[in-house]
């Protein structure tokens, strides 16, 4: 959440800023109907199934996808010599994700959608953000970052910023998650036990620079997996430890 905080206070508008700061506070939504699942934003996944799929993965997207679309900004003005609002950037880049919590439940250590039907997150942000009084430019941007599947495209720069920056950070971390399945199964782990030691993203990075077996070597030492014995280590070991057992008994 400090990470959000520190992009949250670069927000120039006060009255903006204070707003998305106390947005970030307290997410739980005011209608009494929707229920506070306890996942607090710091350990909710992004997704359950797909991109970030695993504790702190909210937040990790929402940092790269506020931060991508700043930089895109950049080049933008660099290049274009246009004017991007970069309030708008970052209020819409740390809101866009902010209800997703409140569609999910954790129960034995395991993320799953919550059972009983709910809004899903776009139309708990959009709704909310009109409870708070937030600027309707930020709500707009909120509304359509899913692009054409949104309930409304994006009509504004800043807009199609956070929906090409949401699209390639999602699509990016579940290239990496598929990486990381993948080598869970040749180790016959559960892929949460990778997610806990490292980012999908840096298991992709070795993959691709180094190549597979690399990888699946480089996992091993990392958590502590020891190499499979041959039937002739076994059997060399009991036979040290039976030499072991009668030499004492002697």
């Amino acid at each position: 959440m400090e990470k959000l905080l520190e992009l949250a206070n670069q927000i120039k508008d006060e009255k903006l800023r204070e707003k998305v700061i106390e947005f970030l506070k307290n997410p739980i939504p005011t209608h009494k109907e929707i229920e506070d699942t306890k996942i607090p934003p710091e350990s909710s996944p992004a997704s359950i199934k797909w991109h970030h799929k695993y504790e702190g993965g909210l937040i990790e997207h929402t940092i790269a996808v506020t931060k991508l679309a700043l930089k895109m900004a950049d080049v933008l003005e660099e290049v274009y010599g246009i004017k991007v609002d970069r309030d708008l950037i970052i209020a819409g880049g740390l809101l866009h994700d902010i209800m997703k919590p409140f569609n999910y439940i954790k129960e034995d250590d395991k993320f799953d959608h919550i059972e009983r039907f709910h809004l899903d997150h776009l139309t708990l942000a959009v709704a909310e953000l009109y409870k708070r009084d937030f600027p309707l430019e930020v709500i707009k941007i909120v509304a359509s970052h899913h692009g054409d599947a949104s309930p409304s495209r994006p009509n504004s720069i800043e807009a199609y910023l956070i929906y090409f920056a949401d699209t390639f950070d999602a699509q990016l971390n579940d290239v990496a998650i598929r990486v990381c399945q993948a080598r869970s199964k040749d180790l016959g782990i559960d892929e949460g036990e990778i997610y806990k030691r490292i980012t999908p993203l840096k298991v992709y990075e070795i993959r691709s620079k180094e190549g597979k077996k690399k990888l699946i070597e480089y996992l091993k030492e990392l958590l502590g997996i020891k190499e499979e014995q041959t039937e002739e280590e076994i059997s060399e070991e009991n036979h040290e430890e039976n030499n072991k057992t009668e030499n004492q008994q002697e």
